[in-house]
């Protein structure tokens, strides 16, 4: 199964010697990162009283055991499970190399180590280190009912691709197309399939041969020459294993594979040992995990990437969070020697989706209202809100750099009766589009959501098995609270072009 990568502190430092440098990274001629005093908010834009004032030599942690895995969900310095790490004194490496805080991009997942402050909500990185989980060309799109949501195919890997949930890097979700060559930063969700927080198309073309790929997974049929790795046959001869354990691959072993393509060949120029983060924890450290769930069994037995879990005494937000397999949650909790005991335990996804314009953003309660045609919605944002900017490319994209007029892509979950956004991000205009609970109905008229009445005479209709069907047809199997799609095509007027169930690959 997919392992939570973590350089380890022995590897930092021997990385850092090597460039010469500490602190802000800077190999290659990269400027270290620019100093901030606490970095801003994305919430409102403004300052905050974490973080120091530069000049602060803060080393690299003792324990070399993170505190923190998850996306980057903004910056100021970076944002990520909800705390915002200051990175004036950090190392960054991206991909095993010294780097920068401009080399880091919303959704990335990172592990970083450091301090957390008494608030919480504030701390400081020693650390920060991104690598990414694949990186060939894309064999393969299937693209789902919505068209919201895509799976691609890259070295036989299925990688989930969501048009808001997934930042896009020189591509996007309606331009990404076969034969592109990617990188891509995720979660894994089982032997065979990854969910992409972050895309980035590669500005190389991709030959057969001779660029690069990276691949991982679980060494079988290991020989003195040769090794299975998921459908693929690894030539590793001329491979460099300093990232290995005394340098011996092992049946069963974890690992990175880093070479070229031919056929169904890969000829290997590095492996490196991927491990757990539970390798590098002690007895009571505390630390928060961003992830899909697998191996569920029930709230007390979980694994998020191969970290044991229990949640059974866990808060859980919202109150009605479902834990199963596929679900993307953040943990927060303590490690006790062999397993996770969480404290807390929050939905990292939204179920709901709206589209539309804004109407008007309160930077001090953290709201930004939606004006759709039939109405408003609110929707509040919080720490853990990943903001994404597709039209200015404003790195750091906040909400007080939202206006009124702006086009935003919403996906949210309701928590005590209020929306709470896990993703915003800013678009071009395109249709309004509202994925809610029904509030109410009146048979082949209307549909209510989130307070918004569509009217739906002469809609196009799907059922819950993504058929076709007429209004008689759908209105026979609806019910209250069942999970509906609305689109209202520009110039959005209240009146649905297409509505639909929400089905299972939405």
């Amino acid at each position: 199964m997919m392992l939570l990568r973590y350089l380890g502190t022995a590897v930092v430092i021997a990385l850092l010697a090597s460039c010469g440098g500490g602190g802000g990274g800077g190999g290659a001629g990269a400027p270290a990162p620019a100093g901030t005093t606490g970095g801003t908010d994305p919430a409102t834009g403004g300052g905050t009283s974490g973080g120091t004032d530069g000049g602060t030599d803060l080393g690299i942690s003792g324990s070399g055991a993170p505190i923190a895995y998850g996306t980057i969900d903004a910056f100021g310095s970076i944002f990520v499970n909800g705390v915002e790490f200051n990175t004036d004194n950090a190392a960054i490496f991206v991909d095993g190399q010294p780097a920068n805080e401009l080399d880091l991009s919303v959704g990335m997942v990172v592990s970083v180590e450091g301090t957390i402050n008494d608030d919480g909500v504030t701390g400081e990185a020693t650390v920060v280190i991104f690598d990414n989980e694949l990186k060939g060309p894309v064999q393969a799109i299937a693209l789902d009912a919505q068209g919201d949501v895509m799976t691609i195919t890259i070295l036989g890997v299925n990688v989930t691709v969501d048009r808001i949930a997934t930042t896009f890097e020189n591509t996007t979700f309606d331009t990404l197309a076969v034969g592109d060559f990617v990188e891509i930063s995720g979660f894994p969700e089982g032997l065979t399939d990854l969910r992409a927080t972050h895309l980035e198309k590669r500005q190389e073309v991709y030959v057969e041969g001779e660029t690069e790929v990276e691949i991982e997974g679980t060494i079988s049929a290991l020989t003195d020459t040769t090794f299975q790795l998921r459908t693929y046959t690894v030539d590793y001869t001329g491979a460099d294993l300093t990232e290995v354990a005394d340098s011996t691959l092992l049946e069963g072993m974890y690992v990175e594979v880093k070479g070229t393509l031919s056929g169904d060949q890969l000829i290997a120029t590095e492996v490196e040992e991927e491990r757990s983060f539970s390798d590098s924890l002690e007895a009571d450290d505390d630390f928060s995990l961003q992830g899909a769930v697998t191996n569920y069994v029930d709230d007390s037995s979980f694994e998020i990437a191969g970290v044991p879990i229990d949640a059974s005494n866990a808060v859980k937000k919202p109150s009605a969070l479902t834990i199963a397999n596929g679900v993307l949650v953040e943990v927060e909790g303590t490690w006790d020697g062999d397993i996770l005991i969480a404290t807390e335990i929050e939905a990292r996804e939204g179920e709901l989706k709206l589209e539309a314009s804004v109407d008007s953003v309160d930077l001090e309660q953290s709201i930004v209202t939606l004006r759709l045609a039939t109405g408003t919605v609110q929707v509040l944002v919080d720490s853990r809100t990943r903001f994404d900017d597709d039209v200015s490319d404003l790195r750091n994209f906040g909400l007080a750099d939202l206006s009124a007029g702006d086009f935003v892509e919403v996906e949210a979950y309701l928590n005590s009766g209020q929306l709470l956004a896990t993703e915003l991000d800013r678009d071009d205009p395109d249709d309004e589009v509202v994925k809610a609970p029904v509030d109410s109905s009146n048979p082949n008229i209307e549909i209510t959501l989130l307070g918004l009445t569509y009217n739906v005479q002469g809609a196009e209709f799907k059922d819950k098995s993504d058929r076709s069907v007429d209004a008689a047809g759908f209105f026979a199997q609806l019910n209250t609270g069942d999970m509906v799609r609305i689109k209202d095509e520009r110039p959005a007027d209240g009146i649905a072009e297409k509505v639909s169930y929400d089905v299972e690959d939405d």
